[in-house]
């Protein structure tokens, strides 16, 4: 969600329930050394505002200004450890036909989980879930070469478990993996 570098910092919305909009910032002391590309009138003062790429997308930034209340509203801790739990639960739960891909427990990681199921494709296993009214996703998630290094040409199916998800919704997906 968040890269760095020097003084800049860069984000993308939607890892925290916002739209789909990069952020950036970065410390006068790098803008001023950049050189930006843009086209006239645009002023170079104030500083940042060489970097404007044209008319904002309000709508985007009205959905992350909206996005950041509603996480400090519900609160950034709670939010975590109730992701935290389901992420246990899963893992605990997840069938011994499942092979997961990535961290075994929720120690340094959120739960967001790559899996596949023996003898099953990762499409047949997201259609199987998808009509039982599960949302999951299969394919690469624009990580060929990890896909390809790991053997799956086929990707993997992808859990997503987010604070507004329940323990019964948990218990349900692994109930369907288990009948696979």
């Amino acid at each position: 969600m968040l890269s760095t570098h020097e003084s800049t910092r860069a984000l993308a919305a939607y890892k925290f329930f916002g739209p789909h909009l990069g952020l950036a910032f970065a410390g006068a002391e790098l803008l001023e050394r950049w050189r930006p590309y843009k086209v006239r009138p645009a002023s170079n003062e104030p500083l940042g505002r060489r970097y404007e790429t044209g008319t904002l997308p309000y709508e985007l930034l009205a959905g992350f200004v909206a996005a950041v209340d509603y996480v400090g509203s519900v609160g950034y801790d709670a939010i975590a450890a109730h992701e935290r739990s389901l992420g246990e639960r899963f893992l605990a739960g997840l069938p011994d036909r499942c092979r997961l891909y990535g961290l075994a427990t929720m120690e340094g990681r959120v739960p967001t989980f790559a899996f596949t199921v023996e003898g099953r494709s990762p499409r047949q296993v997201t259609e199987h879930l998808g009509q039982r009214g599960i949302a999951v996703w299969d394919g690469n998630y624009y990580a060929l070469e990890i896909m390809r290094r790991l053997g799956l040409d086929e990707g993997a199916v992808r859990v997503g478990i987010v604070h507004y998800n329940t323990a019964d919704e948990v218990d349900r997906l692994l109930a369907e993996l288990e009948t696979l």
